[in-house]
């Protein structure tokens, strides 16, 4: 249905009550985190003749407007009623509606305020600015350059209308020829050393002069063009050899700068950055070795020499200066992963796993949409007459993601599913509910890491390296001390002292105990040792230490039980007979159990703590009464012998620092040791639990492992998820080849795209065009061209060849210099230049298809590029959208432009 109050070329969304989406934008500005959401153009229109219509408000959302003055902004508004529906009636114009005030709302990501020009036609601008309190407040000139150089980066950061869509947006092209370009970046380099304050991206920490949002636009406009070396010397050059926020300074000769120190470290990066992608690596190196002589702990510059390094295969020098990156930006997503990608490159997945777990991860912000109210109705206009030939589709609103086509292409084939058919088998598939397309931020970066270890040496190999790396569940469950044998790095707070210093202290102090009772002490507990009987566990050597323990303490207990009358008679002279047996045998048996690799009670290290806590006198008190106990065993001059000669072998043994008296002992040996008697003393309740720990971490064997982290658990675990659905997609088409039946309605379009880019994800491009083409078949999909365009200019060109390595069935692609090639990424920018005309965006550059587009006249040349693209026979409208990206290409001077 027509109506004369909607706009000609521009969407409109109609308001229920005027002001309404005015309001909210206002009430939302506290909730903004980032770059701030799209402009809003908001209008009110009245009717001329029919006075009694009711005024209606309207709106749409804009990027790419001039915003340097309140007069471009009115320029905008008023440009607009020129758009109205005036389709000539019979007796003249047929619309009577017309424009009588119009508000443009912007916002300043630096000073996060909004700005706002309210204008009324016939004359009258007022610009002002809301905080986020909601007050007004006079605008300066520094808030309107602040205010252009926001919505420039906005345009350039949200040109892809595949990572960003809103409903009713309307794109415009930033700068047509290099004067324009040339305020641009004039613009975004009197505000760069300001660009902190807009913050960073979602893989990046801390906001600095080398990682923030303008930065991100500035290299994203020149890197789309393959400009590099332009943004090198127009751009980074000057700002890396100027003083934070002082006058810009000359580079100086490449001889005498090597001992220049007046060079910004971080900004220098990005300059290295721009000469290594621009085929300038000598220049690199110097601004490299420069900047680290200036300050050799600047990690951003770390990094990009690791990195360097890395794509030369370099991989020693790489691992080291990646190290050096980490040690200083510990807390940094981009050190963590260079280092992985290094281990990656070098085969050493082992390290390349425990790096990825340590990672810093952080929490996904999502962009800032705007938050609109319900609206009466939306108006999407055609812009012309060429989608006659190109079926696009109808549309509905998906939320504030824009519209989505869905009216199927005619097709002959009966058994095509029709559209509600699609929508009810979509909601039950599990193919579009895997979780790896919603990862965002680091976890996506650390997916993809993952994901390129397990593309190269499998799915069974990653487990063996997860289970050899990383403590497993049964592991941590079986394991005795799993304290011990599990390396966490997460201490408890409440164990103050380390286990090793109580460990040496409680030994210490029993030996130093047993060396001042003298060898009265010795020879009568060797003298009643023979009519010990060793435990029955220690004996027959079992593996399991519980069982042959409570054996032991079980068969003690039956040899008391069977000696009533000896207890009743001397019961004092043989507890402390006991006592003194057990100081001398259980030492013994705790050596043999540490040897055969046995485990110990904890019952009897009880016992020990209990008898080491005795003081030294009781010994020496009852030593008569024990040596008047008669004895059993051998001779007593055997004994004395035996114990003599035990005697002359303990004098041989060189005594540790511990062990040593006190009187040999050294100053600091001595505090050390007061040390440790005042933490054990300040900490009396942790002994049993200390050595019961100590007798474990002796009989576990030594293996040092790492607790996996839970994000790095799911990740592996949205991996196995990728894998079961691949190898079901491929087994089922393997199946119905082989029977001969048709494979392109067995799964919805959404379905046939999720597919495309799983085999994306793991490293399969030859099957994601597959996919990819299926999905076309059933009918358009912009996605889906948009992926076959990138598969055609060299994308994937990488795993592509990775893919035909490693797979021998794998047909190789087509080269990118063959004419087919170029054919077929005509065909689909064709169709996606008519797609993004039909849906406002009349960006021509910074466009993701105008980026193709030049990729192709580097690899082709434009003269081949513009011939293949006259042979296509297009309409004039149609063949006008591809030639403004070919105009771009030769205005601006890129790679293949003179040829």
């Amino acid at each position: 249905m027509s109506y004369n109050d909607c706009l000609q070329d521009v969407p409109d969304i109609f308001e229920n009550e005027i002001g309404e989406a005015l309001a909210m934008r206002t009430e939302s500005l506290g909730l903004i985190r980032e770059m701030g959401p799209p402009d809003l153009c908001h209008i009110v229109k009245i009717h001329s003749n029919n006075r009694n219509e009711p005024d209606i408000g309207s709106y749409h959302h804009a990027l790419g407007v001039d915003t340097s003055s309140s007069a471009s902004i009115a320029a905008y508004i008023n440009s607009l009623q020129y758009s109205l529906n005036d389709k000539p009636g019979w007796f003249g114009s047929g619309n009577n509606w017309k424009i009588a005030s119009g508000t443009y709302c912007t916002y300043n990501a630096f000073s996060k305020v909004d700005l706002r020009v309210q204008i009324k036609i016939p004359g009258g601008v007022d610009a002002y600015a809301i905080t986020m309190q909601g007050e007004r407040k006079e605008v300066t000139d520094e808030l309107w350059k602040e205010c252009h150089v926001s919505a420039i980066l906005r345009a350039i950061l949200y040109s892809d209308p595949a990572e960003y869509s809103v409903t009713g947006l309307r794109r415009l092209t930033l700068a047509t020829n290099l004067r324009e370009e040339a305020h641009l970046v004039e613009a975004l380099m009197e505000q760069f050393w300001n660009g902190w304050k807009l913050g960073s991206n979602a893989e990046t920490q801390v906001a600095s002069h080398s990682r923030n949002f303008l930065v991100d636009g500035l290299m994203m406009y020149f890197a789309g063009q393959g400009r590099f070396i332009d943004c090198a010397a127009e751009v980074l050059s000057p700002l890396a050899y100027a003083p934070v926020g002082g006058q810009q300074q000359q580079p100086p000769d490449s001889r005498s700068s090597l001992d220049f120190k007046g060079i910004d470290p971080e900004v220098a990066a990005l300059l290295a950055e721009a000469y290594v992608d621009g085929d300038e690596e000598v220049k690199a190196v110097q601004v490299m070795h420069q900047a680290l002589k200036a300050k050799p702990s600047c990690y951003p510059m770390l990094s990009t020499q690791a990195e360097f390094l890395r794509l030369k295969k370099q991989y020693s020098a790489a691992r080291k200066i990646a190290l050096m990156a980490v040690k200083y930006a510990p807390s940094e997503f981009h050190a963590w992963a260079e280092l992985t990608k290094v281990y990656i490159d070098d085969n050493d997945f082992s390290n390349a796993l425990l790096t990825l777990n340590t990672c810093p991860m952080y929490t996904y912000v999502d962009r800032d949409y705007p938050r609109v109210p319900t609206p009466r109705r939306i108006n999407y206009p055609v812009k012309s007459e060429i989608l006659a030939e190109y079926s696009l589709g109808d549309n509905f609103t998906n939320g504030n993601y824009g519209p989505v086509p869905m009216n199927p292409r005619p097709s002959t084939d009966s058994d095509a599913p029709g559209v509600a058919e699609e929508a009810a088998q979509n909601e039950t598939s599990f193919i579009l509910r895997l979780a790896a397309p919603t990862l965002k931020g680091t976890f996506a970066h650390a997916y993809k890491l993952l994901t390129g270890i397990v593309s190269t040496i499998g799915w069974d190999e990653l487990l063996q390296l997860r289970s050899s790396v990383f403590v497993m569940e049964e592991e941590y469950r079986n394991s005795v001390g799993p304290s011990v044998a599990v390396d966490d790095e997460e201490d408890d707070e409440d164990d103050s002292i380390p286990l090793s210093a109580l460990k040496e202290c409680k030994k210490a102090g029993s030996e130093n105990q047993q060396s001042a009772n003298g060898k009265a002490e010795i020879t009568t507990s060797e003298a009643q040792t023979p009519e010990i009987q060793p435990d029955e566990g220690t004996k027959t050597g079992t593996a399991d230490s519980a069982q042959g323990d409570d054996q032991a303490s079980e068969s003690n207990e039956i040899k008391k039980e069977a000696k009533p009358e000896e207890t009743q008679d001397e019961p004092e002279e043989e507890d402390q007979s006991n006592k003194n047996e057990s100081q001398s045998a259980k030492p013994k048996s705790k050596k043999k159990k540490k040897n055969r690799g046995k485990k110990s009670n904890v019952q009897e290290v009880k016992s020990q703590e209990a008898e080491s806590a005795e003081p030294t006198e009781q010994p020496q008190d009852k030593e008569p009464e024990a040596s008047k106990e008669p004895t059993n065993g051998p001779d007593t001059e055997q004994t004395k012998t035996s114990i003599a000669e035990l005697g002359d072998q303990m004098d041989e043994v060189s005594l540790s620092d511990k062990d040593k008296p006190v009187a040999e002992l050294t100053a600091p040996q001595i505090a050390a040791r007061e040390t440790k008697k005042q933490a054990e003393e300040q900490h009396p309740e942790q002994d049993s639990h200390l050595e019961a720990q100590t007798s474990k971490e002796q009989d576990v064997p030594h293996v040092r492992k790492r607790l996996c982290e839970r994000w790095l658990d799911n990740l592996i675990m949205i991996l196995f998820d990728d894998l079961r659905t691949y190898t079901n997609w491929r087994t089922k088409m393997h199946n119905m080849r082989a029977a001969g039946q048709q494979v392109v309605h067995q799964f919805t379009q959404a379905e046939w795209e999720a597919l495309g880019d799983l085999a994306l994800r793991l490293h399969r491009p030859s099957e994601a065009r597959e996919a990819f083409e299926s999905a076309l078949r059933i009918r358009f999909s912009a996605k889906a061209w948009r992926r076959l365009l990138e598969l055609h200019t060299g994308k994937y060109a990488a795993i592509q060849a990775e893919e035909v390595k490693r797979h021998d069935s794998v047909v190789p692609p087509l080269p990118l210099t063959s004419t087919d090639s170029l054919m077929m990424a005509l065909d689909a920018a064709v169709w996606l230049a008519v797609y993004n005309d039909r849906w406002y965006n009349s960006m021509t550059y910074p466009n993701p298809l105008c980026n193709h587009i030049i990729k192709l006249v580097n690899i082709h040349g434009l003269s081949k590029v513009h011939n293949s693209l006259i042979s296509m026979n297009l309409k004039p409208a149609v063949f006008g959208m591809i030639k403004r990206h070919l105009e771009i290409a030769e205005k601006f001077d890129v790679t293949g432009a003179k040829w």
